[in-house]
């Protein structure tokens, strides 16, 4: 005759305590590291920008204007793809460039939004991204 002996292990309730618990972890975690990643991200704009002021700066120098990008040998895709380099105006006395996060892109939702520079440093107006975004 053979007897059953009463097999130990998790019942329904703890499953699902145990489930309810890792989701409620899962959903405050995932805003953090997905604003982590997005600050991280902000710096492939900052640094195209800031290496576009001293590129017009070279260019400067030597030349009557302002360049554009051709000119300058940059695409107009920032070095990590995060965001859309475009120089708005250029002429003798400055040049207005911005950095836009790219349409469908991983950035596009981000707070900062836009970034721009101009010949004196970067802007940070209500228009574009403010001085708490070109720090981070």
């Amino acid at each position: 005759m053979i007897r059953w002996s009463r097999c130990a292990g998790f019942t329904l309730i703890e499953l699902i305590i145990a489930v309810a618990v890792i989701a409620l972890l899962a959903a405050i975690a995932y805003p953090s590291y997905r604003e982590i990643l997005m600050r991280s991200r902000r710096t492939d704009a900052v640094a195209s920008l800031l290496e576009l002021r001293v590129a017009q700066e070279k260019w400067r120098a030597n030349h009557t204007t302002y360049a554009l990008l051709n000119d300058l040998n940059m695409s107009d895709i920032t070095a990590d793809g995060y965001y859309r380099l475009r120089i708005e105006t250029n002429n003798a006395s400055g040049f207005f460039a911005t950095a836009t996060p790219l349409a469908g892109g991983q950035q596009q939702d981000d707070a900062c939004g836009t970034f721009a520079i101009d010949q004196r440093g970067p802007l940070q107006t209500n228009a574009y991204a403010d001085a708490t975004c070109w720090q981070r």
